[in-house]
């Protein structure tokens, strides 16, 4: 098995940049959630398995039973699949966010969809993996749950900046990602296979001040 690497963002914009990107029907936001970097392996015979952006195991995580339960209820077909998504545990205190994971990109399924699908076309195919779900986790509403501890990541098609500063008071979110709606995953892959079609824009912190 080779790990496949997540696409991360290669460029970053302050908050007062966002109204430019908000006017541009090319672009839509998804939450940037303050956790580990989480791609998910399912193999089409075994277990979910989970490792971080560097490709290797969480060295403080390990991933519960309960959770690669809960990833068997997942719409799968009998094929290998890689998601992108994030991890809450370790950098939260809030129990409500413990042993969550947040997906919000589909890799591969059965081979790589490189050169393939468009990002809003891979997050209909994560949707209808996911059972399509509606309702909001019920702490502060960040994700879409799919189950207990799997959550969907929403994405924003308008109202970029109200979305950004409606999540400015929960520690769980760093802002907002960017994202090129007609964008496709290439072949690059390793530790800093960054992409110009995602930009960060991160939310004042003891870290990040603008």
């Amino acid at each position: 098995m080779r790990i496949l690497y997540p696409p991360r963002p290669k460029h970053r914009i302050v908050p007062g940049k966002l109204p430019k990107y908000d006017a541009d029907p090319k672009w839509v936001g998804q939450l940037k959630f303050n956790g580990q970097r989480n791609p998910v392996f399912i193999p089409a015979d075994g277990e979910a398995q989970v490792f971080g952006r560097k490709g290797a195991p969480h060295g403080d995580y390990v991933l519960p039973a309960k959770i690669a339960e809960e990833f068997k209820s997942l719409s799968l077909a009998n094929k290998d699949y890689w998601f992108d998504s994030e991890l809450l545990n370790r950098k939260t205190k809030d129990k409500n966010y413990k042993h969550r994971i947040i997906l919000f990109d589909v890799l591969f399924i059965g081979k790589h969809l490189f050169h393939g699908p468009t990002l809003l076309q891979r997050i209909e195919m994560l949707a209808d993996i996911c059972n399509n779900p509606t309702v909001l986790e019920p702490a502060h509403g960040i994700a879409l749950q799919v189950t207990e501890h799997i959550w969907m990541a929403q994405t924003f098609f308008t109202d970029l900046v109200a979305r950004y500063n409606q999540f400015l008071h929960c520690d769980e979110i760093e802002g907002l990602v960017l994202k090129r709606g007609d964008s496709k995953l290439d072949s690059v892959g390793g530790r800093e296979h960054e992409v110009s079609w995602q930009i960060r824009c991160r939310k004042p912190s003891n870290n990040y001040q603008f």
